[in-house]
């Protein structure tokens, strides 16, 4: 068994693109400290993405490791065509909109729109906002097929951004047809969670889960993206509905002036941990590293308050997807955790008397660890009891057992959470093959302490176990 202790305990995604889709560079991100793999399917084809995941798969295989891969749907955003080349603007500049899938670029100052609804809906003094807010343009005219936009920022345009008409929602189906068909390729090569992008309520993510069971694939989670208006007004019921939440701050920036971004982010984390569902932080954490190979001292701090904030995960995305340093953001990432991870008591849930058992149940697993300077060890099926325990934020590592990889897959998401796989099937076996291998193998230290159970079942005695490791002696 390999050292499970010391590890980082808040894990780190990154977003596979033309910057790293290669099996080299993968590989070298695992081994900086990446657990999950995200693919956006707005970028790329299938052939792309099953290559993609077949990577993944084989280095998850060579290292002896659980991945957790994540296909984010595109979602009813709008979003540019295809340019040849990328457009170069100087505030004050005038460029045009037009209604079309592909357009030259670069001095013909033309941006194609493949979305008639949105280019309808825009007048006169509009603000349009492109590239996570980067790009800033005022619409001095509109006809309906297309629009002379005014820059407001120098910017770089180029394909296939998503564009927001800033205070101005469109009627869009949050799934199409064509995301259906995209959710049934996810189910087919085997993803472990579902990105439902522009979230406006609980029956998006209810919408969803019937297209997961309907296709016999109601073992892939959802995560909730948090990036519009709607999504912030109505977070209580999305952080109840999904699976994982996940603070889009690309969007949210386009949304929400940007000084209330700090804000709704530590009011989208603190809702999700009081709910015991996973988290994750995204955009621009080491937006710099894109073209540079270390981070600016700001994106430290802001990486630094995210750990505070007690985020189960951290998600690169054009930092890899499309950076020239993808490697060395993992690396850096890791850094910054290493070193100030130890430091920091992140917020915990607080758990009721009159709540459910089993919640109830981990709160005491963690208190009891706790106490004892333990190690959390857990034999889980369906890896429910693994996540509520990892949910209070113990101190300790949790090691969660299993028989079966898709369970693994999903815990490696989850914050603070090491994975074994095990033979046994069943949970007495399972718990009994587990406590071999930690008095055998132990766990990375000469002496351990460690609280050893399994996920509760409805039965008149439930077992933990206290353990002593004497090991590398």
């Amino acid at each position: 068994m390999e050292n499970l202790i010391g590890m980082a305990k808040t894990k780190i995604a990154v977003t596979i693109g033309r910057s790293n889709n290669d099996s080299e560079k993968i590989r070298e991100m695992a081994l900086a400290g990446a657990s999950i793999f995200r693919i956006n399917f707005s970028h790329g084809t299938r052939d792309e993405w099953r290559e993609i995941v077949k990577i993944v798969r084989e280095i998850e295989s060579e290292l002896g490791k659980h991945f957790a891969l994540i296909g984010d749907l595109p979602g009813p955003s709008v979003r540019l065509g295809i340019l040849d080349d990328p457009i170069d603007v100087k505030a004050g500049e005038l460029v045009k909109l037009t209604l079309s899938e592909r357009a030259r670029g670069g001095s013909e100052k033309l941006i194609p729109l493949p979305n008639e609804v949105a280019l309808r809906a825009l007048r006169k003094g509009h603000v349009i906002l492109m590239d996570d807010g980067l790009a800033a343009f005022r619409v001095e005219s509109a006809t309906g097929s297309e629009a002379v936009l005014k820059a407001l920022t120098d910017a770089r345009i180029s394909s296939r951004k998503t564009m927001v008409i800033q205070g101005k929602g469109l009627d869009l189906p949050t799934i199409s047809s064509r995301e259906i068909e995209i959710v049934r390729f996810a189910a087919s090569e085997g993803f472990d969670y579902i990105g439902l992008s522009y979230v406006r309520g609980e029956e998006d993510i209810a919408m969803l889960r019937g297209i997961l069971l309907s296709l016999g694939a109601e073992n892939i989670s959802i995560i909730g993206k948090i990036e519009v208006p709607a999504a912030v007004r109505r977070l209580d019921e999305i952080v109840n509905a999904a699976d994982a939440i996940l603070v889009a701050r690309g969007d949210l920036g386009m949304h929400f002036p940007l000084e209330e971004i700090p804000r709704l982010q530590k009011k989208i984390v603190k809702a999700s941990i009081d709910r015991g569902k996973p988290v994750i932080v995204a955009t621009q954490l080491l937006g710099s590293m894109i073209e540079n190979p270390v981070p600016t001292r700001s994106e430290i701090v802001d990486v630094v308050a995210a750990l505070s904030d007690g985020v189960d995960v951290l998600m690169l995305t054009s930092e890899t997807a499309i950076g020239r340093y993808p490697v060395e953001a993992v690396r850096w990432l890791s850094k910054i955790m290493e070193r100030y991870e130890p430091m920091i008591t992140p917020p915990r849930r607080t758990v009721e008397a009159g709540e459910d058992i089993r919640d109830r149940f981990a709160s005491g697993i963690v208190l009891l660890a706790e106490s004892l300077n333990a190690v959390i060890a857990v034999y889980t099926l369906s890896g429910k009891t693994a996540q509520r325990i990892a949910s209070f934020r113990p101190s300790n590592t949790i090691i969660s057992a299993s028989p079966d990889k898709r369970t693994l897959r999903k815990l490696a998401l989850i914050r603070g959470i090491e994975t074994v796989e095990t033979r046994s099937r069943s949970y007495e076996e399972g718990l009994s093959e587990l406590e071999e291998r930690l008095m055998r193998n132990g766990i990375g230290l000469k002496a351990q302490t460690v609280v050893l159970t399994y996920g509760m079942r409805e039965e008149l005695i439930h077992l933990v176990k206290i353990i002593h490791l004497k090991t590398g002696e």
